[in-house]
């Protein structure tokens, strides 16, 4: 590779980090070309960029702070899985592949300029995500309302109940 083509690859990697929530570096010795076509489609549909690269290259494209406290993680072959979203879903999307093809390691991360080590990673795959997050909000949000409609709604049903009983009981006593 020459030197214009590497600057142009550090460039486009640099416009790419800049926009990221979230950046999960991988292995992936060892895959087959089927398996990195999977792991490409199921990084496509989560709206992640899927990038395999030089190791310094990687480095060179992150910000100066970051380079030597990613530098002990990137060692072999290294991927990368940019997430512009939520921030959580390249290492859900990762560890989900990653059950299928176990040449895939997750090895680290980077969350809102903290490095994440593998552990790390991997806690940040099993959080919800933020469609999640606000489902369950929306959910606790409408329980109270719910459940006071629901005692209102059993008063009346009560009520209604003791009358039809009462009634019943008037036209019994008049036959």
């Amino acid at each position: 590779m020459d030197r214009n083509t590497k600057a142009e690859v550090v460039a486009e990697l640099t416009e790419k980090f800049d926009r990221a929530k979230a950046i999960v570096f991988s292995e992936f010795k060892g895959i087959s070309v089927k398996q990195a076509n999977l792991l490409r489609r199921e990084c496509g549909k989560a709206g992640l960029d899927y990038i395999v690269a030089k190791n310094t290259l990687i480095r060179l494209a992150l910000p100066a702070e970051l380079r030597d406290k990613v530098r002990p993680f990137l060692t072999q072959t290294t991927a990368v899985a940019v997430d512009y979203g939520d921030g959580v879903t390249g290492a859900k999307t990762l560890f989900k592949v990653a059950k299928d093809i176990a040449a895939i390691k997750p090895k680290a991360g980077i969350l809102e300029n903290e490095v994440l080590n593998s552990a790390q990673v991997e806690a940040l795959s099993k959080m919800p995500s933020k469609e999640e997050l606000l489902a369950k909000i929306l959910g606790s949000v409408q329980a109270p309302p719910r459940n006071l409609l629901g005692c209102i709604n059993g008063v009346a049903t009560k009520l209604a109940g003791l009358f039809k009983a009462y009634h019943d009981k008037l036209e019994q006593q008049a036959a």
